[in-house]
């Protein structure tokens, strides 16, 4: 049975047999989908099962022609086995399509896979994922009898630095690294480690101060010195009083299109 602590994660499973377009597709969904916790890649139909077992797994997407069990057989092995998770069928033959769609597949995406066209897929399923939210939520509607909590931004933060222990001010934090199993607070004053994640800081603090601009980054809009566009049109962001390029993914670049 999936792991009951792993039900709240975004666990997505990439299964194709050759190493190079797992790897691939692994990198782009880990670039262009910043909810994801865990992205997996395994090579066979059999694998894809065993980890489905163990895992609660978001999204799995599945190439159709693979040695062993195919692509399909592994997904009418899911469904009979109670996977409900989302399934994307990835495959460069599409004359598949019709028996992707008879397994319940949200999309199917022909190889090499476009960019573009997986940011699309991504979208679609995000959109599925609220709407089931949503409905949870409609479905209490009647907690608005109890009495309701305002909710507070995080104003303080305990990060360590060596053996020490600082209180650091929020509107003192430039930014905040994912790195490792840790996340960086970075200050003018200094830099420090905290273990909260990228997507519990976003749940405390105040979205109109703090932007995600990279799945690893998030800063502090008044501490922005300037955006700079690359040559390759990416755009970075450069931070009043620390001395490091932020990245902004492809996701974000909406957030800086008034400025």
């Amino acid at each position: 049975m999936p792991d009951t602590k792993s039900e709240k994660l975004v666990h997505v499973m990439v299964v194709d047999d050759e190493p190079l377009l797992r790897f691939h597709l692994q990198k782009l969904l880990q670039e262009l989908w910043e909810d994801i916790d865990q992205t997996i890649a395994v090579g066979s139909g059999v694998e894809a099962l065993n980890v489905a077992n163990e895992l609660n797994i978001h999204t799995i997407f599945m190439d159709i022609k693979m040695p062993g069990i195919s692509g399909i057989e592994t997904a009418k092995a899911l469904r009979e086995s109670g996977y409900s998770g989302n399934l994307v069928f990835v495959t460069a033959y599409d004359e598949h399509a019709v028996a992707a769609f008879e397994h319940e597949a949200l999309d199917y995406l022909l190889k090499p896979v476009d960019e573009k066209r997986l940011l699309e897929c991504i979208q679609r399923l995000k959109k599925r994922s609220q709407t089931t939210v949503k409905y949870e939520l409609d479905a209490k509607q009647l907690t608005k009898l109890l009495p309701q909590h305002t909710h507070q931004s995080l104003q303080w933060i305990n990060a360590s630095l060596g053996n020490g222990i600082h209180v650091i001010k929020v509107s003192d934090v430039s930014c905040f690294i994912a790195e490792d199993k840790y996340t960086t607070v970075v200050t003018e004053q200094g830099s420090f480690l905290i273990k909260k994640s990228i997507k519990q800081l976003l749940e405390e603090l105040d979205p109109n101060e703090f932007w995600r601009i990279h799945r690893s980054v998030i800063i502090q809009v008044s501490h922005i010195k300037q955006v700079l566009k690359d040559e390759n049109g990416y755009l970075n962001v450069l931070l009043k009083g620390i001395d490091r390029v932020l990245p902004v993914s492809r996701n974000n670049a909406h957030l800086f299109k008034q400025m």
